[in-house]
């Protein structure tokens, strides 16, 4: 951790989150990301992790690759409450430090367990969810807790993704369902090779054409094979709140491929 940045100055390294006041536990970030004012708790983005601006999502202990991109309104990672307990409501399980609003008023601090009372349910059960690099959500989606949606998958508006989609998959419909890879099984395995997400691409902008899928890829394939593919190592930075104040602190090290 390097020096402390306060106040305004997200935009200055990087994150277009509105006022911040969306961002809620820990952010950690590469530059440039676009949260907008969606509420995240305890996540991490990846480089040029998109969100569209309307609508408000809520990710909770997600974990976005770089290029991912979020459509409006849609519920990524959200907590899970026990159904084979004496009761599905927090007090019959949840401690101080993951649900401390609820721990401000005594009637509930009286009835609930406390810090020291042993594991709780939250520490049984998965509680990171992954988003791959250059994965699309399109608007509207629940990605249940727990869940890794692979690197270029793309999942339809609206769909319930309750189990782990395949890198370049395209899944539609509640439950989630495969329908078909975004490209051939060959172009596929060489998008996983190449791992494009990993390397500078802006000195090359004007020598590729994006709507040619086979020939930018073969284009990047001599490019890395000739050594010309420079690693992407943004600045990457962390948010998180100290006595009521925005604190953003400077990483020493990428979040991917450091």
């Amino acid at each position: 951790m390097q020096d402390d940045i306060k106040g305004d100055s997200l935009r200055q390294c990087g994150l277009v989150a509105d006022d911040g006041s969306g961002i809620n536990g820990r952010l950690a970030f590469e530059r440039p990301a676009w949260p907008q004012a969606h509420r995240l708790k305890d996540c991490t983005l990846g480089a040029f992790t998109f969100f569209n601006a309307a609508g408000v999502t809520c990710a909770y202990r997600v974990h976005f690759g770089r290029y991912s991109q979020i459509g409006e309104s849609s519920i990524l990672g959200p907590p899970e409450h026990p159904q084979d307990y004496f009761s599905s409501h927090p007090f019959a399980f949840t401690r101080p430090q993951y649900m401390p609003s609820m721990y401000q008023l005594d009637d509930f601090v009286r009835l609930a367990p406390e810090a020291d009372d042993g594991p709780s349910y939250v520490d049984t059960v998965p509680s990171e969810t992954y988003i791959g690099h250059e994965a699309y959500i399109g608007a509207g989606c629940f990605v249940k807790r727990g869940v890794r949606i692979g690197n270029g998958a793309t999942i339809g508006a609206r769909a319930v993704v309750t189990r782990d989609i395949p890198d370049y998959a395209i899944a539609i419909g509640a439950p989630a369902r495969v329908v078909r890879l975004r490209f051939s099984e060959q172009i596929v395995e060489r998008f996983q090779k190449l791992q494009w997400w990993r390397y500078d691409l802006a000195p090359f902008k004007k020598k590729v054409d994006y709507s040619k899928v086979e020939q930018t890829l073969a284009f990047f394939e001599q490019q890395l094979a000739g050594g010309q593919l420079q690693p992407l190592r943004p600045d990457t930075y962390c948010v998180r709140h100290v006595n009521g104040e925005r604190v953003v602190e400077k990483r020493d090290r990428p979040l991917y491929f450091a």
